[in-house]
């Protein structure tokens, strides 16, 4: 049973894996037209280590749809942050994909401390709330 289930997570990892590196990929293709060649990629680095670093340090919360809108907000918010930061604060700046891997490890673990503590509270409320009604 044990060996079932780790080649499950495996098979897992792997889907979730190919999948980052063929959206990655696209969006490489999509976003060199009409820029400066590579300007994006370390934007999609940075994009793609820190949210699979979170799903990977999640793993235990993907049957969690709080989880899920909290990956989807926080997606929403990191994309808009690497339009900001690439596409209007720095427009010229083309930076090596290898530079952006730690801040994307820290996000990682960031929005993992996030998730936990947020989920933390809302079930301390739940449970709260609950005790007052019951």
């Amino acid at each position: 049973m044990q060996g079932i289930l780790r080649k499950r997570m495996l098979a897992s990892d792997d889907v979730l894996g190919w999948t980052a590196v063929a959206v990655a990929l696209i969006a490489a293709i999509v976003l060199d037209k009409g820029s400066a060649p590579h300007k994006w990629h370390a934007a999609i680095m940075w994009t793609v280590v820190a949210f699979l670093g979170l799903l990977k340090f999640s793993q235990k919360k993907w049957n969690s749809w709080r989880f899920w809108i909290f990956c989807v907000a926080c997606l929403g918010l990191h994309v808009f942050a690497m339009w900001a930061i690439f596409g209007k604060l720095l427009p010229r700046l083309v930076l090596g994909t290898l530079y952006v891997i730690p801040l994307a490890v820290v996000e990682a673990i960031f929005l993992t401390g996030i998730f936990y503590r947020l989920e933390r509270k809302l079930s301390s409320e739940h449970h709260h709330g609950r005790n007052r009604s019951g």
